[in-house]
């Protein structure tokens, strides 16, 4: 490999490092997942035959047939979860951190508040964070160089151990994303964990040499981690929102204002009327049959070939518009009749309605190439039926906001099954379209029915988005926790310790006590004894001169070990791991009590780093992040993703501890997770938006914009204020 110059590697030259590292990346999956499967394999079996209940046997039972059904599809999917992982950091570090990284928590003032969370979420949190800790511990050297090379890759940025790409922490992450199609209990996913730690994590030692090579070949040079300076954030202020209503002059003065328009500026509006020939006045007037028999033939034709695409749909609504005009004309011709003048305002408007839907900032390309397909049967009942324009609660109109309101917040994921949004929304359009009578009573049934399945659609967004929201709290609770334990280690613990009693706080006693804390609270007396019981151990290992003072320290070693069991067991914590480092502890016993001093190494927690310190820096007080300080739980944004895919969420959590925020999509799952930063970067960037106005209903948007645009038309027309 050409030897890169630190720091400064082009796009070309990461894709021929990621291209090495990959290859070293592969190969240990490959070996890894394999044996992981048929260990994972034996301790199904191994516990099957252990279980004290035909149910738990049971259970592990059905975990041996589904995994041997679902291996070859959860392998593939951790692979290639694992290599995008890899691949995002190396060419597009921004997507990396948008998608693989968790925001770091910090700690509030009001720990007081914490809540019980999810058991089974907080256990296979918890189970994750263990397999993870202990391959860090067993690795450490190791991940601090692999650290400093893979910092030269993303100039410019810190890097922690945890965020490398290949960190224990990401690849156990990854199978607890992937875990999420496992229909098995929690005691069998959380085997998937201990089995991973034991026979993939552990084997790390393998993967870590040959990808720190394969970087120092490159050219790469460890990285210094730069002091980070603190500076105080400044809250952005806040602008009230103006809530406006839709004036009524809007709804009725559309007509009055396109009678006012002169024949070149409607041509400019490119509306149709302006184009039907003049027919003589004395002829009679064209009955409704004579108008709905034109829009029935074009209302088939388009029920028949249907536009496919934004571009087709403005075409084929531009071909109907003159379609309508010339076959109006014909027939009117034909028939020795003429058009009320009424009735061209109201194609006008009409025309302008669907023009307005081709246009809509708020609503999504595909789905307004299906509802533009409703412009023939609109404008029949329009025809039919004046009130369409003035009343509100039209059923038309009603149809038409119900299905422009779930096409909103649509986002175009490549579902179209009939069960899916644009499924039944295709079907309404379609419904629609092949009644050839126009009655009014059809358009009925069709809302009931799409409302009746809107509201069971929207029973289950919110059940979903209620657990989400419950997880991240979760989440940020159990971390919130995690360093409150943190913090009284560092306070507790002396600088050194022996190593078993390294290992036991380490990998025990710290779950133990998070477990406490975010159950009991602080000021309980659990919270009191797991302390007491931590500073036994620690008073248990420290030699005496005094021969009468080992006899009451030897006395007070079975009840110190009791208490220790009775903690191992609070978080059902591995037996066999157990009895070894109860036997390496008693090794530790016995050196003390003959005056001793056990071997020591010195305890160090986890760093965690405030994301606000080190990001507020890069936080503008400008109008975007205003925008997002003010943006509420329930609104909905768009934004652009760097390979043009557009998204769709509802804010539907921020963080009371960070500036977090989460989105879901209009059936509750998660779309994305980005602090307030990162979203106002989209929309300075231009490619995010509010969607400030999608509980407007579509007609009533519609018509105000209608009666502005033709406002600015009509000399000495004023809006209204």
């Amino acid at each position: 490999m050409s030897q890169f110059r630190k720091n400064s590697l082009t796009l070309a030259q990461k894709r021929q490092l990621y291209s090495e590292f990959s290859v070293h990346l592969q190969r240990w999956m490959e070996a890894g997942m394999e044996g992981f499967f048929e260990h994972l394999d034996e301790h199904f079996f191994s516990l099957a035959e252990q279980a004290v209940s035909d149910s738990t046997q049971r259970s592990y039972i059905d975990a041996i047939r589904e995994l041997r059904q679902s291996k070859a599809d959860l392998g593939q999917g951790y692979q290639q979860r694992v290599m995008l992982a890899s691949e995002q950091f190396f060419l597009d570090f921004k997507s990396y951190q948008h998608e693989f990284l968790r925001t770091r928590i910090h700690i509030g003032e009001d720990q007081n508040s914490m809540e019980l969370i999810n058991q089974d979420v907080l256990e296979e949190d918890l189970a994750v964070m263990r397999v993870t800790h202990h391959a860090e511990n067993r690795h450490l050297s190791r991940l601090k160089a692999l650290n400093g090379l893979l910092a030269g890759v993303i100039p410019g940025k810190s890097l922690k151990r945890a965020e490398m790409p290949v960190s224990p922490g990401i690849l156990s992450n990854t199978l607890q994303h992937v875990l999420q199609e496992w229909s098995g209990d929690l005691q069998t996913k959380l085997s998937f964990y201990e089995v991973f730690g034991k026979y993939c994590l552990s084997s790390l030692d393998k993967l870590y040499p040959d990808l720190i090579v394969v970087l120092e070949k490159a050219g790469l040079s460890p990285v210094q981690k730069p002091v980070r300076q603190q500076r105080e954030g400044q809250k952005a202020a806040k602008i009230p929102q103006r809530s406006g209503s839709l004036d009524e002059s809007t709804l009725f003065g559309i007509v009055a204002l396109v009678r006012q328009l002169q024949e070149e500026q409607k041509e400019s509006l490119g509306l149709p009327s302006q184009k039907i020939v003049r027919l003589p006045e004395e002829w009679p007037v064209a009955t409704a049959e004579t108008i709905t028999g034109v829009i029935r033939i074009l209302q088939s034709e388009l029920s028949t070939s249907p536009p496919r695409d934004i571009r087709q749909a403005r075409v084929t609504q531009n071909a109907l518009k003159g379609q309508l005009i010339a076959e109006l004309g014909k027939t009117a011709a034909d028939q020795k009749v003429r058009l009320q003048r009424l009735d061209q305002h109201i194609i006008d408007v009409v025309n302008m309605l669907f023009e307005y839907i081709l246009d809509d900032p708020v609503m999504p390309a595909q789905m307004k190439v299906l509802l533009v397909r409703l412009q023939m049967p609109v404008l029949r009942i329009s025809l039919e039926d004046k009130t369409f324009l003035t009343d509100r609660s039209h059923p038309v109109r009603d149809l038409l906001n119900n299905l422009a309101a779930a096409a909103a917040r649509w986002a175009d994921e490549g579902d179209y099954a009939g069960n899916s949004i644009y499924g039944r929304i295709e079907q309404v359009v379609q419904r629609i379209l092949d009644d050839s009578e126009g009655n009014v009573d059809l358009w009925i049934e069709v809302n009931r029915e799409f409302e009746a399945y809107v509201l069971n659609e929207e029973r289950g967004a919110r059940v979903a988005e209620e657990r989400l929201s419950q997880v991240a709290k979760g989440k940020e609770r159990l971390s919130l926790a995690r360093q409150a334990v943190d913090g009284h280690l560092a306070d507790l613990l002396p600088a050194a310790i022996p190593a078993p009693v390294y290992q036991i706080i380490d990998e025990v006693w710290r779950d133990v006590m998070t477990l406490i804390l975010l159950r009991e609270g602080e000021d309980s007396k659990e919270w009191r004894e797991s302390v007491q019981i931590l500073e036994r151990l620690i008073d248990s290992i420290i030699p005496r001169a005094d021969p009468e003072e080992r006899q009451v320290q030897m006395a007070k070693v079975p009840v110190l070990l009791a208490d220790l069991r009775r903690g191992f067991a609070s978080i059902s914590y591995d037996s066999g791991r157990s009895s070894m480092m109860f036997k390496q502890l008693q090794h530790c016993h016995v050196t003390s009590l003959r005056g001793l001093h056990p071997a020591t190494m010195k305890y160090e927690p986890e760093d965690h780093a405030s994301p606000t310190e080190e990001s507020i820096q890069n936080i503008l007080d400008d109008e975007f992040m205003r925008q997002v300080n003010e943006l509420k739980q329930g609104q909905w944004i768009t934004w652009n993703t760097l390979a043009g895919k557009e998204l769709r969420g509802k804010l539907c959590w921020r963080s009371e501890v960070t500036d977090l925020l989460m989105f879901v999509d209009l059936r509750g799952r998660r779309v994305a997770e980005m602090s307030s930063s990162e979203l106002a970067d989209l929309l300075r960037g231009g490619r995010a938006m509010v969607l400030t106005s999608i509980d407007c209903p579509m007609i009533e948007r519609a018509l105000a914009a209608i009666y502005k645009s033709l406002s600015q038309k009509v000399p000495g027309h004023v809006l209204p204020a």
